[in-house]
């Protein structure tokens, strides 16, 4: 095997390093702010993880199924996949809210090992119906499989059925077409330490395969790590349980389960589903990058999950295990998760709990955001190539908050017309919102010039910025 060291950053993204003073070509792309990828220089804001809402309540909105799954919004409709209880295989139910599920059919077709894991793409890259639906799961001998469908009902295995892999995969697999790579992604769990046994570490891997339906076992390890950044026994404090790739707005995102203490029961070894412990617990983490190699694990070193385990007696108090993507609707993502209500436990102590999946909403681009409290913070770009006649801001602003931009040249002047003091006020809470300046909004003669951005805000989360086309 090929053990790489993980890369992280905490500051910053080591994705893509560019000096200040290097042009970034943005285009009319979306930029998020997850990291530094268009920022130059910051004064007075700090980088804030996103604060999602639980629906329902907090409370489950299926509770006959569990993940390892998927959910996607398809054909106007919400479809999940969903592990049954008892380890019955898989089931297919669908939504028009995301709220209310319905099931529709039981998933044939696929020779399960008997761990019944699987996560489901939709093949942007697919020219062939019978091939739309791509999906990984637990082959026979503890390995991934790959599978196709027409329909996310009937599935034919690649392969004949066999692995594509060696061992392990009995947490997440997945398959999914990189539109930013121009390639396949299979993700899946590996081993450190002793395979199955007393010593096992838990590990993750990625590869790459351009052509899944000529060479299904064509893959090429692109990366494979441990948590290691605090030792190499960090695996005593937390270890990978399933990870899986998430690419949005041209920012790759791991979806990633953390194992947190694994087997320190020492908060109990009787079944309390009641207790909220911190301890053999699992939690929902994000992190993103520019590469899909190298990682920004800020989130998991600061204790910051995405999704929080609930309270005492909540259904999801000790085990959160995400949904393989996130789904992005009706201007906000649908973050799916599966709960649990009691510990991981260990081969000698066996803990009682219950499965269901939950939902967690977030405003759209709201992962991360650059915030300023009541002095004034401030964000300077590098120097942008951009697409488009104005600016659009996706900006959070508390009742007494503001948000104002300048544009500058690449040197840092001020162009005449679009200074600080030019801009109008942006007040309030916008998922998209035109700057405008006391000339207009209009840049169309800015376009293909070197320039910056300068936000000035106070009270205000900033989450995103774009330039864009306005039609006449």
């Amino acid at each position: 095997s090929l053990a790489i060291p993980l890369m992280l950053t905490v500051g910053g993204s080591q994705a893509v390093a560019q000096k200040s003073a290097e042009q970034v070509r943005i285009g009319s792309n979306k930029q998020l702010l997850v990291d530094d990828f268009v920022v130059a220089t910051t004064s007075g804001v700090t980088r804030e993880l996103g604060q999602v809402t639980k629906a329902n309540g907090g409370k489950p909105i299926f509770i006959d199924g569990r993940f390892y799954g998927t959910v996607l919004y398809d054909q106007q409709r919400f479809k999940l996949w969903y592990r049954k209880h008892g380890k019955k295989g898989y089931g297919l139910a669908e939504s028009t809210d995301g709220l209310n599920f319905t099931k529709k059919a039981n998933v044939t077709g696929i020779n399960f090992a008997g761990d019944f894991t699987l996560s489901v793409e939709i093949d942007s890259n697919e020219k062939e119906a019978a091939h739309r639906y791509k999906g990984a799961y637990d082959a026979p001998g503890m390995a991934a499989g790959i599978a196709h469908s027409a329909d996310g009902i009937s599935w034919t295995p690649y392969n004949r059925g066999k692995p594509v892999t060696h061992r392990a995969a009995d947490t997440y697999n997945q398959i999914f077409w990189d539109p930013l790579a121009r390639t396949y992604r299979l993700s899946t769990r590996t081993d450190y330490g002793t395979p199955g046994g007393d010593g096992e570490v838990r590990g993750t891997r990625s590869m790459i395969n351009a052509d899944v339906r000529s060479d299904p076992k064509n893959w090429k390890l692109t990366r494979q790590w441990i948590f290691d950044r605090e030792g190499k026994n960090e695996h005593q404090r937390r270890q990978v349980y399933a990870k899986t790739f998430w690419v949005y707005e041209s920012v790759y995102f791991l979806v990633l389960s953390v194992y947190e203490y694994p087997g320190d029961v020492r908060e109990g070894t009787t079944t309390d589903n009641n207790k909220r412990h911190e301890r053999d617990v699992m939690n929902y983490y994000i992190a993103t990058s520019r590469d899909a190699s190298s990682w920004d694990l800020r989130w998991v070193y600061a204790g910051q999950p995405l999704v929080p385990r609930g309270p005492n007696r909540a259904f999801d108090k000790d085990l959160i295990m995400p949904a393989s993507t996130i789904v992005t609707h009706a201007n906000k993502h649908w973050i799916y998760y599966g709960g649990a209500n009691e510990r991981h436990g260990t081969p000698e102590v066996v803990f009682k709990r219950d499965h269901a999946i939950g939902l967690a909403t977030l405003r759209l681009d709201g992962f991360v955001s650059l915030r300023a409290g009541k002095e004034t913070g401030s964000v300077l770009t590098k120097p942008l190539l951009f697409k488009g006649n104005r600016l659009v801001v996706n900006v959070a602003n508390s009742t007494a908050g503001s948000l104002r931009v300048e544009i500058q040249d690449a040197a840092g002047k001020p162009l005449p017309g679009f200074s600080l003091a030019d801009c109008q006020p942006i007040m309030g809470d916008h998922i998209e919102q035109s700057v405008q300046w006391n000339r207009g909004a209009d840049l169309s003669k800015l376009a293909g010039q070197s320039i910056r951005l300068r936000f000035v805000m106070n009270h205000a989360d900033l989450y995103s910025f774009q330039f864009r086309k306005k039609r006449p």
